[in-house]
C-alpha cells in the first residue's frame, strides 16, 4: 500500500500525486458558522479543541458531525477527547492513539 499511494523522495515519503488530487486542505473558523462543505470522510482536528471552553467545543463536535458522513473519521490531539463533551462520538482505538466516529442515531 505504500509504494502504491506514495513515492520515495529521498528519505521521505510524497503522497501520489493521484492521491494528492483527490484531496482538499483549507482551513475555517470553528467557532463561527460554517460553510456549506461537506460531506467530509476525514476530519482533522489535531491540537484545536484544547484552546475552546466546554461549551465551544460541544459547538464545534456538533457542527463537524453535521458535515461529516455517518462512517467518517474525525482525528483529535493526543490531549483532546469527545468523552464528557459529547456523547455522539465513539471512540476507536486506533495503534497507540484514538480516533472517533460518529454514533448512528445521534
Amino acid at each position: 500500500m505504500l509504494v502504491r499511494h506514495f513515492s520515495r523522495v529521498g528519505t521521505e515519503w510524497e503522497i501520489a500525486p493521484a492521491l494528492r488530487q483527490m484531496v482538499t486542505a483549507s482551513e475555517l473558523n470553528l467557532a463561527g458558522p460554517l460553510p456549506r462543505l461537506g460531506p467530509f470522510d476525514v476530519v482533522y482536528l489535531r491540537n484545536v479543541l484544547i484552546y475552546f471552553d466546554p461549551p465551544t467545543k460541544r459547538e464545534v463536535l456538533r457542527k463537524v458531525r453535521q458535515v461529516m458522513r455517518p462512517d467518517g473519521w474525525l482525528f483529535l490531539g493526543a490531549a483532546e477527547t469527545t468523552l464528557g463533551v459529547d456523547d455522539s462520538w465513539e471512540r476507536v482505538p486506533c495503534g497507540r492513539g484514538s480516533a472517533y466516529r460518529p454514533t448512528k442515531g445521534k
